[in-house]
């Protein structure tokens, strides 16, 4: 029988190694949320609607996409998720499912030059920030670097790409008067982002349950 030749062998084995190397280094931008409800996240489109012909410089957020984050971890390596969400779940074991409401509007840093449109957080927040901690812990024992930015409860609806013609956006935001039913924050979710021109679209890796 034919036995094929030493270096056929040794590229079979390097396209092997490889490959395998490959699938374990896939990285995808990963963060971590609470997702709202599908009606509160109806309600809060409405109000996106009848803000966005106020101003053009305004990307605002799809109702799909609407999620209070509680950390943003960027790129990571895939084949650490299970181990995320491992760490997640044992420093969530004491969490119980709490109750928030939305209620306020804003922007973000200031009213005299926005970056970003908000919604605020109202209820249990000393809760969703205990939450947020443990979160937090949860990722630094997973090997990530402390988070770069304090947590606010907040939701954003809209990110401003340049500051001409908003004064009217700005004017109708000091206005505003908003707040929802409360709702059960029963559950934190990792969830992969994949952008596009048509903006990102958010996937579920994995879901804690508070019990």
């Amino acid at each position: 029988m034919l036995q094929p030749a030493p270096w056929r062998v040794f590229l079979f084995l390097l396209n092997i190694d490889l490959y395998y190397n490959k699938s374990a280094m896939t990285k995808i931008r990963t963060f971590i949320a609470v997702e709202l409800p599908n009606d509160l996240k109806m309600e809060t489109d409405k109000l996106i609607v009848g803000l966005k012909p106020l101003a053009d410089g305004v990307r605002w957020v799809r109702a799909a996409n609407l999620h209070f984050t509680l950390r943003f971890l960027g790129d990571i390596e895939q084949s650490m998720i299970p181990v995320l969400e491992e760490n997640i779940r044992r420093h969530l074991a004491d969490i119980k499912p709490f109750s928030i409401k939305l209620s306020g509007i804003g922007c973000f840093p200031n009213v005299r030059r926005p970056r970003v449109v908000w919604v605020g957080a109202d209820g249990e927040i000393e809760t969703m920030k205990i939450l947020t901690q443990k979160v937090e812990s949860a990722c630094r024992k997973t090997g990530f670097d402390k988070a770069d930015k304090p947590f606010s409860a907040h939701l954003t609806i809209g990110r401003v790409k340049y500051q001409q013609g908003l004064e009217q956006l700005v004017d109708t935001l000091q206005k505003t008067e908003f707040e929802t039913e409360s709702f059960e924050v029963s559950e934190v979710v990792i969830f992969k982002s994949d952008l596009s021109p048509r903006g990102p679209t958010y996937t579920p890796l994995g879901k804690i349950e508070l019990i």
